[in-house]
């Protein structure tokens, strides 16, 4: 089973997360700023869908948390890649402006996931992996603990750009991940949201509680007349709030919907078919931009 919207909102919530603070590079690890990632989870401005695999991902053209496998309430290993990938929302949401290179957000993202363990668990040390990789987490370890990231003492370190040049190249070298396809000075995609929804108004209590936060109701799939109806809508020429509405809801439906629907959605878009009244609306309709978009969160799903 994988994990779900409530396990993410539990990591982001723990109060070892809240108290996160320190700079690593150009990147400033804020647990204030994770806990706007958090309300914009709740507020429906980042989605959070079920994977399949044992990794997550954040995904910043489509602001979409894919988690891992894994059962829920998530343990303390797996709350640590999720808030990996809440890191990369960070980068995204808090530098749109594409200043962050891509490896200087991958090394941050790893630190934090480490620091988020060696808070949490003291004696925490790294365990048997394949050797890049184990000399990579080891590595990350050792750079925490000399900034003593470890402890809230370690509070408002900054941790400079060639601090963590020996990560950086041990990154580009990890098998098996495309970090060695971006050059050094390869900037991040920080675009910013797609949707965003007002904060809800709220002064409940944010304690990690699997109980009180769990996943969201199944998500219905979205029909043919359901697609039809919706692409029909006609907005004015500068209606730019109608349009990028439309935008967000048909991404939700397809970030939502059964992996099945998605597949199945993914192949019939993919190209303008005569007779087929959803792909010729998807086609009129939308902008080649929100097209492509739409189009990537169903491959992502299938």
């Amino acid at each position: 089973m994988p994990l779900n919207e409530g396990d993410v909102l539990n990591t982001l919530s723990d109060p070892v997360t809240a108290q996160l603070d320190f700079w690593v590079g150009a990147v400033h690890i804020s647990g204030k700023w994770l806990g706007i990632i958090r309300d914009h989870v709740r507020a429906g401005n980042i989605l959070v869908k079920p994977g399949s695999k044992g990794t997550a991902e954040y995904d910043q053209k489509t602001d979409i948390i894919t988690t891992q496998q894994g059962n829920s309430p998530a343990d303390m290993g797996q709350r640590s890649l999720l808030l990996h990938e809440c890191v990369h929302a960070l980068v995204d949401i808090f530098y749109p402006d594409n200043t962050i290179t891509r490896h200087n957000g991958e090394v941050a993202a790893y630190i934090t996931q480490f620091t988020y363990k060696l808070r949490s668990n003291p004696n925490y040390i790294v365990g048997p992996d394949n050797i890049p990789w184990f000399v990579f987490y080891t590595s990350v370890v050792t750079l925490a603990r000399k900034f003593n990231l470890n402890k809230t003492a370690g509070n408002g370190t900054r941790i400079s750009l060639a601090d963590i040049e020996p990560l950086r190249v041990q990154l580009a070298a990890l098998p098996g991940v495309n970090y060695g396809d971006y050059d050094k000075d390869d900037k991040d995609v920080g675009n910013g949201l797609l949707r965003n929804n007002p904060f809800l108004d709220t002064h409940e209590d944010t304690t990690p509680s699997p109980v009180r936060i769990s996943a969201r109701e199944t998500y219905p799939d979205p029909t043919d007349d359901y697609l039809i109806r919706t692409l029909q809508e006609r907005y004015g020429a500068s209606d730019v709030a109608g349009y990028g509405g439309r935008l967000r809801e048909l991404r939700r439906a397809f970030a939502l919907c059964s992996l099945g629907r998605a597949k199945a959605l993914s192949t019939r878009l993919s190209v303008r078919k005569s007779g087929d009244k959803v792909a010729e609306l998807f086609y009129d309709r939308l902008s080649a931009g929100g097209r492509a978009i739409l189009l990537r969160v169903l491959r992502t799903r299938s």
